[in-house]
């Protein structure tokens, strides 16, 4: 979501607000949270739920921006903008820009060149996980076609399986990360074209549209993302048909073994535990 003054505000809207988890699933996104916006506070003050909520973020020691009806009517966003408009920061970097053209052109060039690295290894990066999560998915359909395990054994692809899907799930995060690191450089490289009489990568990027339609343009980011996404759902389907096709008898046996003897070791410690204990005589 985006407010009319560029601030973006991720909401997270709860399925249900009754029973006994919702309380639960609140703190939790408020932990995560940087900061917790109360819309409309008048009617939030009327609800026992928003009251508990905005209680559970003052003991979290959360931010709070109480944003009114007559704030949400005007556009009054001052205080939420206050934590995240960076724009006057961002100008004072330039506030001393020198006058000399070929210090700018060096500058300039030290961006642009530090972007095209930047994008080498965000390919870098993806070569490895391609390879690595590949690899894995590979591996575990050749062992289970060829019938190399057994079906007692074979829940031991489950490991490499989950190994790939934290891999994946950091391989998308990474690439976010790349995406927004690239957009700051470029916010810098568009700073320094107002200086020079034609600022090309800026024409760029309004030819494109600004990005705002995606017929003109599609960020790399956003497309990048569904290559982790596609192997994940591949490693999901794999994990699902191996849990289905293992034979669990051998390793529930083993596990109730492995819980007998830990009763068993409990069992005897307690009993040594009163051996221990001296019985007390009564002296008249």
């Amino acid at each position: 979501m985006r407010s009319t003054d560029g601030i973006y505000v991720d909401l997270v809207i709860l399925k249900k607000s009754y029973g006994s988890k919702w309380q639960q699933q609140a703190e939790s996104m408020m932990q995560s949270s940087e900061v917790v916006i109360v819309y409309d506070n008048e009617a939030c003050a009327e609800s026992e739920n928003t009251t508990w909520e905005i209680e559970r973020a003052t003991e979290l020691k959360k931010d709070l921006i109480l944003l009114s009806r007559d704030d949400i009517g005007c556009h009054n966003f001052g205080e939420l903008q206050s934590y995240y408009d960076f724009s006057s920061e961002f100008d004072e970097c330039f506030a001393e820009q020198t006058e000399d053209l070929d210090q700018l052109l060096e500058l300039y060039k030290i961006m642009v060149t530090s972007s095209e690295q930047l994008i080498q290894r965000r390919q870098i990066t993806n070569g490895f996980f391609i390879t690595v999560i590949g690899a894995i998915i590979g591996a575990s359909g050749f062992l289970a076609k060829e019938k190399v395990l057994s079906d007692s054994t074979v829940l031991v692809l489950v490991f490499p399986i989950l190994i790939g899907l934290l891999m994946c799930r950091s391989w998308k995060n990474l690439i976010e990360n790349y995406g927004k690191l690239n957009t700051g450089k470029f916010q810098v490289i568009h700073r320094l074209e107002r200086s020079f009489g034609a600022q090309v990568f800026a024409a760029e990027w309004v030819a494109l549209g600004k990005g705002a339609r995606n017929e003109k343009y599609q960020s790399f980011t956003s497309t990048e993302q569904n290559v982790p996404n596609l192997f994940s759902y591949l490693l999901w389907i794999a994990l699902l048909i191996i849990v289905l096709s293992a034979d669990w008898e051998p390793f529930l046996n083993h596990l109730e073994c492995a819980l007998t003897t830990v009763e068993q070791t409990f069992t005897r410690a307690l009993q040594w535990m009163k051996s221990l204990r001296v019985p007390s005589t009564d002296t008249a």
